[in-house]
């Protein structure tokens, strides 16, 4: 058997991405980019290519998240882990804004 296809949901600058292979697509919200990648991540499957989803939670860290012929497709609202946004966006609002010094 083939190692799976990959499919990346990660921030970059102040887009949230889904990346695999030679495709690459742009979201706002890192909920539409963990969606579609699930998405393209099932159609893959059904074309005879396994594949999973993984989350890129820091430079060397992921978490995978969806997996074709073991997680539920479609989607509802409760199947997707509740993922905070990554930490890099949160220390940026931690130190962007207070011209009075305090966090």
């Amino acid at each position: 058997m083939s190692a799976p296809i990959q499919f990346v949901v990660r921030k970059r600058k102040a887009k949230w991405l889904v990346h695999s292979n030679d495709l690459e697509r742009s979201f706002s919200l890192q909920r539409e980019a963990m969606l579609a990648a699930v998405r393209l991540a099932n159609e893959s499957g059904k074309n005879g290519k396994p594949s999973v989803v993984l989350f890129q939670k820091a430079k060397d860290q992921f978490e995978q998240i969806w997996t074709y012929g073991e997680s539920p497709f479609p989607l509802t609202s409760s199947d997707l882990p509740d993922i905070p946004e990554a930490q890099e966006t949160t220390q940026k609002l931690a130190h962007s804004g207070r011209e009075d010094g305090a966090q």
